[in-house]
């Protein structure tokens, strides 16, 4: 009787455990139930709850991963988006918005180099798509990274499954034209299928949010209810869709938890409630239905960048106060020594930094940080969406979006270039101002390499432009030798655990210092040793006018997206690799799966088991249980190799439960009115 009490025990706190770990199941839960009772002996019951907690909780899909995956963009979705874009839009406002399109790309179209039909080649089409995100939303579009040209792309360097979209609408154009090119209407088209499907993705998210607070989708809902729930979609969008719940109580404390962890979340809400606030009054209605929340959540994403703008100019101010005598540039000693000795934290390892582009290694002894290549790198960017990050804005697509209007062609003179810029002021540069000689020199240099007239587009103008603003303008790289990699595709491409360096890796660069002080006002060591020049490379890169033979862009297959990298400082992210993930959910499968065959093996006597019926009073052996028991460990090594997947084999194992329980059953409830059911072969 002890005994049988204590079965009895387990089985209850089994079976509460598991409607507490997988609320999702609950609708299984009145079949389940059912079907466990049926089961006289206790041991049966029990193993019957401990294997659909095994196989259920881990198997079927919850809203762990829901506003990860909400809104993802297909191929399907992609192709038709532009479709309806070339052919007019369907926004109630397309016209008027194709007209803003049109007249804010226009200036930077007629600016760049033109092929034989006057139109735009590839590179030239994601040059500019690129400033406009990074101008007028702070997005740096997956795929559009200047430092992330397909044209260095290689089998060994595929598109990722966040990069595809804009190659993908891309080439369907090309295809489509041909050697003609893209000319400025089918450019406004690709921006606005672009927007179109960031505005998908956010709908997606807020719909996720609308079910998270009971709240319908057609027809109004309070103003109240509405700010709730996007107060939840914000919270999502700062934690870059890694966020969850399954109910309204765990999504309170979820959301409490995120208010005390994330820095800097006090300006953020306060940031967010003038957005929802000031969109809300303009309704002039109590009661807001989901057409009106979705501008809204729009409105969220297309500018939150004019809040960071505000931390990415303190950050500049930081690195600004650590430089040495050469302009746009700290050393890594100073840059490691204030995260060490102050709030700030940078850390990135050096191999890092220089992935990013971000570390000039001219001297090998001396490295230094290149203020706005780091300011601008993605360890201090938000991974809001699968479609786009949130970046510091580049101050220097100002400058040019300026130079490009006066000049109005692909190429200038050196001395117009040369007065434009003496009365073209930045934050850290007055005007006028006379420029040095030795910077009147390059430019005269760049243009007899290109006869006579200096390429707006090219990378020696870039370089130069670093040189007349080097806290602006980043320092251009050579096509393919920099990354923008977060730290996650950092770790995986290089096998570092960490892209952080460790204490002792900055003390160590701290101390391999020999100059006294970095400060240019200081009278010893290396401060007056220290070199004003910055580097020069005579490397130059010009913009393509004619298209490109490339080869078809290859859709990745769609899969649950990778969880986001965390802006710098947030530790509430929670940072995970989707891959590692799915394998350990898989091996971890696999061994409790098996340990509970084996549990349920061992524990039942051989005599109640192992035998197929009777003769003569004895038990006969059933050799043949070993057929099913093979084909059990097959289908779960089929499974933790990717052959199966988790729903077939959850019906595998339920419908072997089911066969379990009957053959307990039959023989004691159904031998009187159905003949000798123990010879039956189960």
């Amino acid at each position: 009787w002890t005994r049988r009490q204590r079965w009895l025990k387990l089985h209850s706190e089994a079976s509460g455990n598991f409607w507490r770990c997988c609320p999702a199941h609950r609708c299984l839960r009145v079949h389940l139930h059912g079907l466990i009772a049926m089961g006289h002996s206790t041991q049966l019951r029990l193993y019957a709850t401990l294997a659909l907690v095994f196989f259920s909780c881990f198997l079927v899909p919850t809203r762990a991963s829901s506003f990860l995956r909400a809104g993802q963009v297909t191929e399907k979705d992609a192709m038709q988006t532009l479709e309806n874009e070339l052919a007019g839009g369907i926004r109630p406002d397309a016209q008027k918005h194709l007209q803003w399109l049109e007249e804010t790309l226009r200036p930077t179209y007629l600016a760049l180099p033109k092929n034989a039909a006057g139109n735009l080649g590839h590179q030239a089409v994601r040059y500019v798509l690129h400033r406009f995100f990074v101008q007028q939303r702070g997005w740096f579009v997956r795929g559009l990274e200047p430092t992330n040209d397909t044209s260095w792309r290689t089998p060994t360097k595929p598109l990722i499954v966040k990069e595809w979209v804009p190659d993908f609408l891309q080439d369907i154009l090309e295809k489509r034209e041909g050697e003609r090119g893209i000319d400025l209407r089918e450019l406004v088209a690709l921006a606005a299928a672009l927007e179109d499907l960031v505005r998908k993705e956010a709908v997606g998210r807020l719909q996720t949010a609308y079910e998270l607070h009971g709240l319908p989708l057609s027809g109004p809902s309070s103003e109240s209810k509405v700010e709730e729930a996007l107060n939840t979609y914000f919270v999502a969008y700062l934690k870059a869709g890694n966020f969850s719940a399954d109910d309204a109580g765990e999504l309170s404390e979820k959301k409490q938890l995120f208010s005390k962890r994330y820095i800097g979340y006090e300006p953020a809400m306060t940031w967010f409630n003038g957005v929802v606030g000031k969109s809300m009054s303009a309704s002039r209605s109590a009661s807001l239905d989901f057409a009106a929340a979705s501008s809204i959540a729009s409105k969220i994403s297309e500018t939150y960048y004019a809040f960071m703008d505000v931390q990415c100019k303190n950050l500049k101010t930081t690195l600004q106060g650590l430089e040495g005598k050469k302009a746009g540039r700290v050393r890594l000693s100073t840059f490691y020594k204030a995260s060490l000795y102050s709030h700030w934290r940078f850390n990135e390892k050096a191999d890092y930094l220089k992935r990013l582009g971000a570390l000039d290694d001219s001297d090998p002894q001396q490295p230094r940080v290149i203020v706005p290549n780091y300011i601008m790198s993605r360890p201090n960017c938000l991974e809001a969406s699968n479609l786009y990050a949130i970046c510091c804005r580049n101050h220097c697509e100002d400058l040019m979006s300026h130079l490009e209007t006066q000049i109005g062609s692909a190429a200038a003179e050196p001395r117009k270039i040369a007065e434009l810029v003496a009365n073209l002021p930045s934050d850290t540069v007055p005007v006028p101002r006379n420029l040095s000689q030795p910077l009147v020199d390059r430019l005269f240099q760049v243009s007899r390499n290109n006869y006579g007239r200096v390429p707006l587009h090219g990378r020696l103008f870039a370089q130069w432009m670093h040189h007349a603003y080097p806290r602006e303008c980043p320092y251009p790289h050579e096509v393919g030798t920099t990354s923008p990699h977060t730290p996650d595709e950092w770790m995986k491409e290089t096998g570092h655990s960490m892209a952080a360096a460790s204490t002792e890796e900055m003390m160590q660069q701290v101390a391999s210092d020999t100059c006294a002080s970095d400060s240019p006002q200081s009278g010893s060591g290396c401060g007056d040793e220290e070199s004003e020049e910055l580097p020069w490379n005579e490397a130059e890169e010009l913009l393509l006018a004619h298209p490109e033979k490339r080869e078809p862009v290859e859709v990745p297959e769609t899969k649950p997206p990778l969880q986001a990298t965390p802006t710098q400082g947030n530790t509430a992210a929670e940072p995970q690799t989707a891959s590692s993930s799915s394998w350990l959910t898989r091996v971890g499968i696999v061994a409790m799966a098996s340990i509970s065959l084996a549990a349920f093996g061992l524990a039942y006597p051989q005599k109640m088991v192992m035998h197929r019926g009777f003769k003569d009073d004895k038990p006969m052996p059933a050799h043949w249980l070993v057929v099913p028991f093979t084909l059990g460990v097959l289908l779960l090594l089929a499974y933790g190799f990717g052959l199966l997947d988790g729903a077939t084999l959850l019906f595998a194992c339920i419908a072997a439960l089911v066969v379990l329980i009957f053959k307990k059953l039959v023989p004691g409830r159904f031998t009187q009115g159905c003949g000798d059911f123990g010879k039956l072969p189960f």
